[in-house]
């Protein structure tokens, strides 16, 4: 009578395959870990974020369900139910008394009535502060508190930025840019960089070999800007290119080797291996600040194309070539920001902030009057969309309701 035990040679059979599952388990599990440490949690907040639609409630609720605050500048508390009611009782009884405008430099020709409805839906609700963050409510037409100052520049800024990038985008869809789309409920510390980069840019020093004016790469130290004479940590030459951007050679339909930026990687005798790795990282920012892939502007058989009219049934993406001049433009755009932030009114600090409310060390540039700022990046707008969730369209609002006021045309620049 045979024995019904297993042999030796089942046994092992049996405990290979269960150390083999054990295995498999530990590994996927330990995979999952280190996916959910550095990018699961970032992309899950990021599509709960992209569900969410903006709306100017969202930041006046902001307001009033915030804590009270105890200014030490002369200002007023401008958070908390009490600080809304005061500054709502006081903008109504400042339009009964002056329902022609006093002071208002940017916004001439509407009435005190609409300039109250744009500034307490759009501009306080768009920032998440009460009237007090930047006026004397018992006196709106004073200029005596810098943010005051600042904020009349900032709507030179949104005019600006609509009428010299937004506008004139390819393709454009009729989204403007208004104080939410950067400020998203916070006055200060936008955040220029994702949860994303912060957690995935490895901490290694790069040479930023940037090109020239004709396209060629700058070698010789003592030519390049002095940020990046040395070798510098890959966040920061990622950002570098973020904020220094430039077209050596505008596109032009009929010629297949325009549209070439700073960001090129075709010349003769190809870049250098850092090069590239900056190249990829930055575009790894844009993709992960616009929530898409490649795809969304580059033919993936030809990245240096700008193709207008692609034929073909195997084109994914017929838009990629405006989106792709639609990026180059934005670029530009950061870069502007930068060069011109201290014009339009931000008020800077001697230091990087630091605590709790702080944005990231990366979001913070130290410009050419010594002073720190926070400059927005693409990730401070779009923040996982590819059209910002926090940009007005003045096409919503149905044609002949001229009593609504959503985006004054003096700050659309068209």
């Amino acid at each position: 009578m045979q024995s019904s035990r297993p042999s030796d040679r089942q046994l092992a059979i049996v405990v290979s395959v269960a150390v083999g599952i054990i295995v498999a388990v530990i590994t996927t599990a330990t995979f999952w870990w280190v996916y959910d440490l550095t990018l699961g949690r970032a992309q899950r907040a990021a599509a709960q974020t992209a569900g969410a639609r903006w709306s100017p409630s969202d930041g006046i609720k902001r307001i009033t369900e915030s804590q009270p605050i105890t200014p030490t500048d002369g200002r007023q508390n401008w958070l908390g139910q009490q600080a809304w009611n005061e500054g709502v009782q006081a903008g109504q009884a400042w339009v009964q008394q002056f329902p022609n405008t006093v002071n208002v430099q940017v916004l001439v020709g509407m009435s005190s009535a609409q300039i109250w409805t744009y500034m307490q839906q759009y501009v306080s609700g768009g920032l998440g502060v009460g009237c007090q963050y930047c006026h004397n409510i018992n006196n709106f037409a004073s200029d005596e508190y810098p943010q005051k100052i600042a904020a009349r520049n900032m709507l030179r800024l949104v005019r600006d930025i609509n009428a010299q990038f937004i506008v004139n985008l390819p393709a454009w869809k009729g989204n403007y840019v208004q104080c939410a789309t950067c400020h998203n409920n916070a006055p200060v510390n936008m955040e220029a960089v994702g949860a994303q980069f912060i957690n995935s840019v490895p901490p290694i020093k790069v040479t930023v070999d940037p090109l020239d004016a004709n396209g060629q790469p700058i070698l010789d130290p003592a030519q390049k800007p002095e940020e990046i004479r040395g070798q510098v940590l890959l966040k920061d030459a990622i950002l570098y290119y973020i904020y220094n951007y430039q077209v050596w050679k505008p596109f032009d339909p009929a010629d297949p080797e325009s549209g070439r930026g700073s960001l090129a990687l075709t010349y003769e005798g190809g870049r250098t291996q850092d090069q590239v790795t900056i190249n990829q990282n930055v575009m790894n920012y844009q993709s992960w600040s616009l929530g898409v892939g490649c795809t969304f502007c580059h033919n993936s058989r030809n990245f240096v194309a700008y193709e207008l009219n692609p034929a073909g049934d195997n084109v994914l993406n017929p838009a990629y070539a405006y989106n792709k001049l639609k990026t180059q433009r934005m670029l530009l755009l950061t870069t502007w920001l930068a060069e011109n932030w201290t014009k339009y009114g931000a008020i800077g600090k001697a230091d990087v902030p630091t605590g709790k409310d702080a944005a990231s060390p990366y979001s913070y540039r130290r410009l050419g009057d010594g002073q720190v700022y926070n400059i927005p990046g693409c990730y401070t707008c779009h923040r996982g969309n590819n059209i910002p969730l926090t940009s007005i369209n003045q096409a919503n609002i149905p044609a002949g309701d001229a009593g609504v006021v959503v985006l004054p045309p003096q700050i659309r620049g068209n």
